[in-house]
């Protein structure tokens, strides 16, 4: 019985939400394998109430009510296996908003979105072109760093997403930019590879609203330090980015 509890105990904490088969396979086993019973995958009841929970979410009105709804979301098993819940911070007028990537184990430690390195040559990017991330509205694509920093599981996406559409619906930001691989991808709708997102503004549609955003997708810092003609390229995007913003009137003098 406490070696059953243990497993299931374990499986909590790696972020398993449900049940494939009942059956196990045994890899090793030389003998003549027998036909298979098909998979069909079902959502379970619990991960039907961490739906419910999140489209709850969808009733804040304002930033502090969607936090509230994040740091609440104790059955979500993301939520008790990380450090901190990374919550949504920083100047709330300002019409930036950037998203990163799922939380690295600097941030989950921190508590804070953009913490540490990626927080230090995000800063040198921005500055760059006189901008600041204090200036920045600025959010991660989950509040979440998964166990040991694994990939993360669609399901677990899914659960997550509504938080960051609701931010994104309570603010409505002039400009977006994604930091990053995973939020570029999930906000344009497509598995792109960054190269052909990177360079040019993209209209995003937020779901089950009529709102249209304009988000530009950037290289996560750690990529930039990897390879002079990433710097390149993204040295012309941070120009590109500049000419939006003057010609839009924005200004962040440093």
């Amino acid at each position: 019985m406490f070696d059953h509890l243990s497993l299931l105990t374990l499986y909590s904490e790696w972020g398993v939400d449900e049940t494939l088969t009942s059956l196990c396979t045994n890899h090793l086993d030389d003998r003549k394998s027998t036909p298979s019973i098909p998979v069909i995958k079902t959502s379970s009841p619990h991960h039907h109430s961490l739906v419910k929970h999140t489209n709850q979410s969808l009733q804040a009105k304002n930033i502090d009510e969607l936090c509230k709804a994040i740091a609440s979301f104790k059955e979500f098993p993301l939520h008790n296996t990380a450090m901190h819940s990374i919550l949504p911070k920083g100047n709330p007028n300002s019409p930036i908003f950037v998203i990163g990537e799922v939380p690295d184990a600097d941030e989950d430690r921190s508590g804070q979105v953009f913490f540490g390195q990626s927080e230090f040559w995000l800063n040198q990017m921005l500055n760059s072109i006189h901008l600041s991330l204090e200036d920045c509205f600025r959010m991660p694509i989950i509040p979440w760093r998964p166990p040991g920093g694994r990939q993360l599981s669609n399901n677990e996406l899914t659960v997550c997403l509504p938080f960051l559409y609701k931010a994104l619906e309570i603010y409505k930001p002039q400009f977006i930019f994604s930091v990053g691989i995973l939020p570029a991808r999930v906000l344009t709708q497509t598995s792109a590879p960054i190269s052909q997102l990177q360079g040019k503004w993209h209209t995003i549609h937020l779901p089950r609203t009529h709102i249209a955003l304009r988000l530009f997708p950037l290289r996560h810092p750690s990529q930039i330090q990897a390879s002079a003609k990433i710097r390149q390229e993204t040295w012309h995007d941070l120009l590109h980015i500049r000419k939006t913003l003057e010609e839009a009137g924005i200004n962040f003098p440093i």
